[in-house]
């Protein structure tokens, strides 16, 4: 059976892969795995054997991006997000992403319009993580985001929401945040990974060796404090932003191989923590096997939303389209042939089409210059009119903004007074925008004084809309933070 989707990943010191098929008979599932090292000849030779012609090989990134995103649009029309989203992007972190950033986005549709998730990444990272994909043999039709295709699994997570998602694999921590209307936030978190690494003391953590040794495992159960840390703080996080309290925990990686490892982390969180499982993959294979089975569906999904791909625009894949025309030359003539057809019928309207627009030009401007004797001269009626109305828009524009607006001092008095006394932060910048909106970044020691800080301006009376963005790790062990609000 040729094409198909195909998820490749590379976590847990090996690769395994997922192939996802769709065909009149049904789905056929088939799942590899290899102990080979990346870009080694046997790992090449192996995904060269899995990835079969057709086939569109789907990896995702795990590690850390250099900014993360939700953005929010009062409008779901896919062109259009496509168009403005790099902008919001930009005002969202106060700063330009030039050419050397590399962005994409999942798409949430709401009721009330759209959410982004938008994670960047450094253009010369992600040239390296291509580049390693190579050269162990795939050269990814897709490449996205681990965390948010994990998204495609979303029934197979069981009925309650809000969920956790908890994915941790030698190297990386990554979350996923499902509510009734499915993935909604992603994080990731690789610091609390080297804190367990440096407790065992270790390069790199096997959790195979680990699972092989009472003592080691042990060890890990003692150092697991820190991932527990880090699931309790991402709750608080996507709680406080999201206003809902996460009622299940789900556990997958490579870190399940370790027995026990997901009543440990219960324990130490006060609640259960449940291992995933997909009928597809078997109960053992679920936690080892979900992130490429996530890959091949994300990569196939063909729901509502865009898919966040890294290679929708640049870095197309090689090789693939030379492939595909030897084994379909006749349908690819054919297709070629007819796309000529419509492209004649094109050229025909599109000749019609300016003829009947001279002669619609001709009678604008017969009636311009009866109309307004001054533009005799005038050679361009719709410059003319367009330029009358542009005005117009001025005037009405200035009177919007004058009517009802608040002074760059008002907003700083209710901003003063809400700030509440007894939390120790600084405040690095505040942004006044039209409509008596604006933004505050600035360092706290802690996401409660952070958490207490929203709170404080959203029961102040003074302000609306108050709204935590990304919190992040700043230097000192300081947190970063944003917020913003509307003055009433």
């Amino acid at each position: 059976m040729l094409g198909g989707f195909i998820g490749v990943d590379f976590s847990g010191g090996g690769v395994r892969t997922v192939t996802v098929r769709r065909g009149l008979k049904g789905t056929e599932v088939r799942k590899a795995s290899f102990d080979g090292k990346s870009g080694s000849d046997d790992t090449v030779a192996f995904l060269q054997g899995e990835i079969s012609l057709g086939t569109r090989a789907v990896t995702g990134i795990s590690f850390s991006p250099l900014l993360l995103r939700v953005l929010k649009f009062p409008f779901s029309d896919s062109k259009k997000l496509q168009r403005v989203y790099r902008f919001e992007l930009e005002n969202s972190t106060g700063f330009s992403l030039g050419d050397d950033v590399l962005s994409d986005y999942h798409e949430v549709r709401r009721p009330e319009g759209a959410e982004l998730i938008v994670p960047a990444f450094e253009r010369e990272a992600f040239e390296t993580y291509l580049g390693s994909m190579r050269e162990s043999g795939v050269d990814p039709d897709q490449v996205t985001f681990s965390p948010v295709a994990f998204s495609s699994l979303g029934d197979f997570l069981g009925e309650q929401r809000p969920l956790l998602l908890v994915d941790m694999d030698q190297g990386h921590l990554n979350f996923s945040f499902f509510d009734e209307g499915g993935l909604s936030r992603v994080r990731n978190c690789d610091d609390a990974v080297e804190r367990v690494k440096k407790a065992l003391s270790v390069d790199a953590l096997d959790f195979r060796e680990i699972n092989a040794s009472e003592e080691r495992r042990k060890a890990f159960f003692e150092s697991s404090r820190f991932i527990a840390e880090e699931i309790r703080n991402t709750s608080r996080y996507f709680e406080g932003e999201t206003g809902e309290g996460i009622e299940a925990v789900v556990l997958t990686g490579g870190i399940c191989e370790v027995e026990g490892i997901a009543e440990k982390l219960g324990e130490q969180l006060g609640r259960e923590v449940e291992t995933i499982f997909i009928p597809q993959l078997g109960r053992e294979d679920s936690p080892l096997f979900a992130k490429a089975y996530a890959l091949a569906l994300y990569g196939g999904s063909s729901g509502r939303g865009a898919r966040l791909n890294l290679r929708r625009d640049g870095y197309r894949p090689r090789g693939i389209v030379k492939d595909l025309l030897k084994e379909f030359r006749v349908p690819v003539a054919l297709c070629a042939a007819l796309l000529l057809i419509v492209v004649l019928g094109r050229v025909t309207e599109t000749v019609s089409a300016k003829s009947k627009m001279s002669s619609l030009r001709s009678e604008m401007e017969r009636d311009l210059r009866e109309e307004f004797p001054e533009a005799a001269g005038t050679q361009d009626p719709v410059a003319f009119y367009s330029g009358k109305l542009e005005i117009i828009n001025r005037k009405l524009d200035i009177l919007k903004q004058v009517r009802g607006a608040h002074s760059p001092l008002e907003v700083l008095t209710a901003v003063s007074e809400a700030v509440p006394k007894d939390v120790s932060f600084s405040i690095d910048e505040i942004r006044i925008e039209d409509g008596g909106k604006a933004k505050i970044w600035g360092r706290g020691d802690s996401y409660e004084e952070i958490a207490s800080i929203e709170k404080a301006f959203s029961e102040s009376g003074s302000f609306t809309q108050v709204k935590m963005g990304q919190v992040r790790k700043g230097v000192n062990n300081s947190l970063k933070f944003e917020i913003s609000m509307v003055v009433r």
